[in-house]
């Protein structure tokens, strides 16, 4: 008589608590490594986007006069009498932007980027010294600098300084109205 032994194909109860462990490891270990990614992946694309818009302001607070032909004074800094200070397309030269703050974000026009609430974008104008633009004057030295800052719920996300000089409004770099 032959006796026949038959292999067992199927899995038994430890077996399949042991792998469905495996696997439940695998999967947690996996969820670690990328959530953190998911995150910083959010915290890049928040930036860029502060970024976009701190530049997008910078370069329209560049095509706008060093100091206004109508200004009561070259020292002053902010609006002149009659400015329009309503709209920001109407704004005249640089320092008319400064104190200018919005949340959320508008563009030229007034249009606010409506998905944006939590995000704030704000301007500070100072006349700076030749010598070092670090340092401010408290009268026209020539050298405006130009900060635009960008945040989200507080923090800031982007920071965009740039220097304008008296010399542009000579040479014609800018049109004026």
């Amino acid at each position: 008589m032959k006796h026949h032994c038959q292999s067992r194909r199927a899995l038994t109860l430890a077996e399949t608590v042991i792998s469905t462990l495996l696997i439940g490891f695998v999967i947690v270990s996996t969820l670690q490594l990328v959530a953190p990614l998911v995150r910083s992946t959010a915290i890049h694309a928040d930036r860029l986007l502060a970024a976009n818009l701190a530049n997008e302001l910078s370069e329209e607070i560049a095509t706008k006069l060093f100091i206004d032909p109508a200004a009561d004074s070259e020292d002053a800094i902010g609006f002149d009498a009659g400015d329009a200070t309503f709209m920001r397309m109407m704004y005249d030269d640089i320092d008319d932007f400064d104190g200018w703050s919005s949340s959320p974000p508008k563009n030229s026009y007034g249009g606010a980027y409506s998905t944006m609430k939590e995000w704030t974008r704000s301007v500070k104008v100072s006349h700076v010294t030749l010598a070092n633009p670090t340092n401010e004057s408290v009268s026209n030295t020539g050298l405006k600098r130009v900060t635009v800052i960008v945040s989200k719920n507080g923090t800031v996300l982007s920071s965009v300084t740039t220097l304008h000089s008296q010399a542009a409004d000579t040479l014609s770099f800018v049109v004026g109205p």
